[in-house]
């Protein structure tokens, strides 16, 4: 049976509401919204045949560059020299992450949960990533995760990977995900309000986010989106923290 292009993308909206909870869907963002957007389409691809008309190609790609675009900062890359890197602190320093932060609940994925307060600090610097398993520039950064925990490991630095999902709906895809991927650090769900009291007054709300905290606890520096000089930042800003500490 043949479906025109708005037939699908009426089948997106509606299923997309359906879908959603009252509190997600109060909460939307282009930058978490979009990949979960995208996955439905692609749910609904067997109700067409291949010549799916341009009005629906191009609402999806349109989709699709919004995401792209977001997802990217825009800061000026980081470099690895002789001296070390090329780094320079922001300034005026970071603001501090909302205060009701702190007392958000982390549901962790190997059994448990804790306060995020108790997950950051404590004598370690801590590197936060909020991510998705369906959100690409995601996926590119965690070679460099599970690289840098395992080197950075036994300096007292440790990763901290918190989804936005839902561990009722998604616990077992996001542990099938940290399987294939081989990552080695602790993994945990962001509730969508913590989320967006880090995000803060940023209407694009993109993810990935990096948070990177010293011993204290204190906020070094923070990334929006996708770096392609991740890893050489996350090092800088780590030995920067280790200064501060």
């Amino acid at each position: 049976m043949i479906y025109s292009s708005w037939t699908i993308l009426f089948r997106v909206v509606k299923n997309t509401r359906k879908r959603l909870s009252s509190w997600f869907r109060s909460a939307l963002k282009p930058g978490i919204i979009i990949g979960y957007f995208t996955k439905v389409v692609a749910d609904q691809m067997h109700f067409r045949n291949t010549s799916l008309t341009r009005t629906a190609i191009a609402a999806l790609l349109l989709c699709l560059s919004i995401q792209t675009f977001s997802a990217c900062t825009n800061e000026t890359a980081v470099k690895k020299t002789t001296g070390g890197y090329s780094y320079v602190p922001p300034v005026p320093a970071p603001t501090p992450v909302d205060s009701r932060v702190q007392n958000y609940s982390v549901t962790l994925l190997d059994g448990g949960g804790s306060k995020f307060a108790d997950l950051i600090g404590n004598d370690k610097i801590v590197l936060v990533n909020f991510w998705a398993t369906w959100c690409a520039p995601c996926r590119r950064e965690i070679p460099d995760l599970v690289n840098i925990q395992r080197e950075l490991r036994g300096r007292g630095i440790e990763v901290l990977g918190l989804t936005v999902e839902d561990p009722g709906r998604d616990l077992d895809k996001v542990r099938e995900f940290t399987q294939k991927y081989g990552i080695n650090y602790r993994i945990g769900f962001s509730p969508m309000e913590m989320f967006m009291a880090v995000n803060g007054k940023d209407p694009r709300g993109v993810i990935p986010q990096t948070y990177i905290f010293d011993r204290k606890g204190k906020l070094i520096d923070s990334a929006r989106g996708f770096r392609r000089d991740f890893k050489d930042w996350v090092l800088a800003v780590v030995e920067q923290a280790e200064k501060e500490s």
